[in-house]
Formats: structure tokens, C-alpha cells, sequence
């Protein structure tokens, strides 16, 4: 779960800052930014998560239950 969340972390810093102009746009960010306006989870997440078939929000709230879950152990 470390991993999905690091990625998702880190995939979104580097898109704010290609997004204010900090770095220039890749192939990477494009696709994570057609993905999120089709609400769909990125390639790169689903790579690296476990296997689902939900469209980006469902599939966000389910990830962050299975975070509180651990959590709480």
C-alpha cells in the first residue's frame, strides 16, 4: 500500500508543478491528466495497486478505507 501511495503522491506533485510551469509536461502527466478528467484510475496507479474494476472515485474512497483499515491495526 506504501507503494500505491507514493506513486499517487508523487504523481501528483510533479503534475501541479508541470501544470504552474516548474517542469515541462511529459507523456506521464498527460495521461495521468486524461485520466483523472475522465475519472479514471491512471495506468500508473492501477500498476502498482491492487486489481479493481471501479472508476476513480469509487475506487479512491475503497483505497482509503483499506488505508484506515491498516491503520488501525
Amino acid at each position: 500500500m506504501n507503494i500505491l501511495l507514493n506513486e499517487i503522491r508523487r504523481s501528483l506533485v510533479e503534475l501541479q508543478m508541470g501544470l504552474e510551469g516548474a517542469l515541462n509536461i511529459t507523456d506521464q502527466m498527460e495521461a495521468l491528466t486524461q485520466a483523472l478528467s475522465l475519472a479514471r484510475t491512471p495506468p500508473k496507479w492501477a500498476g502498482v495497486a491492487y486489481f479493481s474494476k471501479k472508476s476513480l472515485e469509487p475506487w479512491f474512497v475503497d483505497m482509503t478505507e483499506r488505508c484506515t483499515q491498516l491503520d488501525e491495526w
